[in-house]
């Protein structure tokens, strides 16, 4: 299985952070790439990650309910064939 990766959107409780994973799928009448969209909540033992930064999630055993098998670690590169802007680079 490809590993997942995706952007902190979320860290306001304890040890957890939401990482949301884009992908592109054709779309299934008009056959277009459309983006899809689905959120993660990841063990984030040292609150270490913020909002905005890029992990790559790894399989592991069950936190919680909610807390599914994910583990992040950082990525140093941006993933760029999304062509998704960064927080930073988002003109207000």
């Amino acid at each position: 299985m490809k590993s997942l990766q995706g952007r902190v959107v979320c860290v306001t409780n304890d040890k957890t952070v939401s990482v949301e994973v884009v992908r592109l799928a054709p779309h299934p009448k008009y056959k277009w790439r459309v983006r899809k969209k689905k959120k993660y909540q990841s063990h984030d033992p040292d609150n270490r990650f913020k909002v905005g930064d890029f992990v790559q999630l790894e399989k592991s055993i069950p936190i919680s309910k909610t807390t599914a098998k994910n583990m992040p670690k950082p990525i140093e590169a941006v993933p760029e064939e999304l062509g998704l802007p960064l927080e930073s680079e988002k003109s207000e």
